[in-house]
C-alpha cells in the first residue's frame, strides 16, 4: 500500500511541474519577442525638414557664411516621383541618401544626429539625381530643428576625395574660417558658387 502512495505522489509532483513549465513558456515567449522589437525599432534615418523658401542654398549662404548643424558625404538611395499639385508652394520630392562619412554635426535643440544611417528629406525636385551618385550635404538649423535649403546644398562629387570635399574639410577644421578657402576659389565655379565664396572671404577680410 505504501508503495501505491509512493507513486501516486511521485505522479502528481511530475504533473505539476510540467504544468508549470507550460506556464512559463508563454512568458518567455513575450519576453523575447518584446527584445527582438525593441532591437529592431531603434531609427536609424535622420528626417530632415525642406526649408524651400530660402533664398539661398549652398554650403556659404548667409554673408559671413552661417554654421553647419550637419555636414556628410553619401550615397543616393531611391528617389520617388515629384508631387504635382498646382495647390503646393513647391514641388515635392522624396528621396533617400545613406550617410557615408560626417564631416560635421552638432546638436540642435529639437534634434541631434546619432549615428543615423540614412537621411530623408523631399527636397531632391530637380536635383538632376539618381541612385548611386556620391554626393557632399549640407543642413543647417531652422526653429530648432535640422534643415536643408535643397538646391546647391546637396552637390554631386566624384568620390570622397574630390577637390570640394578637401576644401570643405578644411573650411571645417578652420571652425569655418572663410580665409581657409583663399585659394579654392576657382574649385566651386562648375558648381556655380564662385561668387558665394567670394562673399564670404570678402566679409571674414571686413571683420578682420
Amino acid at each position: 500500500m505504501k508503495r501505491i502512495y509512493q507513486i501516486i505522489a511521485i505522479y502528481f509532483i511530475t504533473i505539476s511541474c510540467v504544468n508549470s513549465n507550460k506556464s512559463n513558456a508563454p512568458a518567455l515567449a513575450v519576453l523575447d519577442t518584446k527584445t527582438n522589437h525593441q532591437e529592431t525599432s531603434i531609427n536609424d534615418t535622420l528626417k530632415v525638414g525642406y526649408t524651400y523658401w530660402w533664398p539661398q542654398s549652398g554650403p556659404f549662404i548667409g554673408y559671413c557664411g552661417s554654421t553647419y548643424s550637419l555636414v556628410f558625404l553619401g550615397t543616393v538611395g531611391d528617389i520617388d516621383e515629384p508631387i504635382q499639385n498646382e495647390d503646393l508652394l513647391y514641388v515635392p520630392q522624396k528621396g533617400i541618401i545613406r550617410i557615408d562619412e560626417v564631416l560635421t554635426s552638432r546638436a540642435v535643440k529639437k534634434n541631434s544626429y546619432r549615428a543615423h544611417k540614412f537621411f530623408v528629406s523631399t527636397c531632391f525636385h530637380e536635383q538632376n539625381l539618381k541612385k548611386g551618385d556620391k554626393v557632399l550635404v549640407f543642413c543647417y538649423e531652422y526653429e530648432g530643428d535640422y534643415s536643408i535649403p535643397g538646391g546647391k546644398s546637396i552637390l554631386k562629387i566624384k568620390d570622397d576625395n574630390d577637390a570640394i570635399v578637401l576644401s570643405i574639410k578644411k573650411y571645417i577644421q578652420s571652425g569655418q574660417n572663410a580665409l581657409a578657402l583663399k585659394k579654392d576659389i576657382s574649385l566651386w565655379v562648375r558648381y556655380g558658387l564662385e561668387e558665394d565664396v567670394k562673399q564670404v572671404i570678402a566679409c571674414k577680410e571686413n571683420l578682420d
